[in-house]
């Protein structure tokens, strides 16, 4: 896999970008548009797809034959079957450059999500979210670490826009977030072993998973709601789609043995939020030694089926 290839995706969704519209989308409460955020998920339920997302990462020798470069291609379709309930469906292929090794190349375990989200409240710009997640084991390539056990996993969502506040320079600010406890199907455990010859004990574990807390933040400033709904500054059309955004995500073993540490990753970027289809890129920083040495790139090419296609593929299956 070319290790540049990344930088090219990115060039090109820049050149995407030029050609868009004014920005609409999805996740809609009161004036704020929560976009679709690349490493957590979104507090909306909508119809949309992933087409795809691309994440690159670069991890350190470790004593093997030479760093590792790991690009995986993520996709994901969700589809409404009311106006606030859907379910969506994810996997993504991986390929796994080992330098003087052989190239890996597998499917991830396939994830389904069930999720209800209503707005609270427009005049606040709250939303809340509740799903489940499965994740199903043994759908994966085993030599590329997908998992032989699945988990089950209940998720609270949230999206927070500050539209309320005094100062208007703030009101473009929004705040969203995640937090989810996965259940594994099979429990990790361990016991001690001696060796025969030397006498040294040291723990084994069998095949199974920690239970274990997933969860976010993200951090986004709109320039859309700005120009809307704050103050028209008159920006050049490219600027006035953009959203900086800031991501937190973590993972940590909720049970024992936890053979795992916990992972902290901040991934600030950029999203571009057109009429049917938003662009967008953000740098993965390792937080602590746990989630890595290296910073990564993800790089998300979306669909909004629900304005693109609002009368077919993108309408709810049923209307109560």
């Amino acid at each position: 896999m070319n290790r540049m290839f990344p930088m090219a995706v990115a060039a090109c969704a820049g050149m995407v970008v030029l050609r868009a519209s004014p920005a609409m989308a999805h996740a809609v409460c009161g004036s704020r548009i929560f976009p679709v955020t690349l490493t957590l998920d979104d507090p909306g339920v909508s119809d949309e797809v992933t087409l795809p997302q691309i994440v690159y990462q670069r991890s350190g020798a470790d004593g093997g034959p030479g760093p590792s470069h790991d690009t995986s291609f993520q996709f994901e379709y969700d589809k409404r079957i009311t106006e606030n309930f859907g379910i969506g469906i994810d996997d993504d292929w991986s390929v796994n450059q080992t330098d003087h090794a052989k190239t890996e190349t597998g499917w991830d375990d396939i994830s389904v999500t069930a999720k209800y989200a209503a707005c609270v409240t427009e005049d606040h710009e709250f939303i809340v979210a509740l799903g489940v997640s499965r994740e199903f084991g043994r759908s994966g390539t085993s030599h590329l670490g997908a998992d032989e056990f699945g988990s089950t996993a209940p998720t609270l969502y949230f999206g927070k826009g500050m539209g309320d506040l005094p100062i208007p320079a703030l009101r473009p600010l929004a705040l969203t977030g995640e937090l989810s406890y996965a259940f594994a199907d099979k429990g990790l455990k361990a016991a001690p072993q001696t060796d025969p010859v030397t006498g040294a004990t040291s723990l084994q574990f069998n095949n199974g998973n920690p239970n274990q807390w997933e969860g976010g933040l993200s951090l986004q400033y709109s320039i859309p709601y700005l120009q809307s709904q704050v103050k028209s500054y008159g920006l050049p059309a490219l600027l006035g789609h953009l959203i900086p955004v800031v991501e937190l995500s973590w993972t940590s073993p909720a049970t024992s043995p936890a053979d795992a540490p916990s992972t902290w990753t901040v991934a600030p970027g950029v999203i571009y939020l057109g009429e049917w289809f938003q662009v967008g890129v953000e740098a993965l920083v390792p937080a602590n030694k746990a989630a890595g040495t290296n910073v990564g790139v993800a790089v998300q090419f979306h669909v909004f089926l629900d304005d693109l296609l609002p009368h077919s593929l993108g309408a709810p299956l049923f209307h109560f």
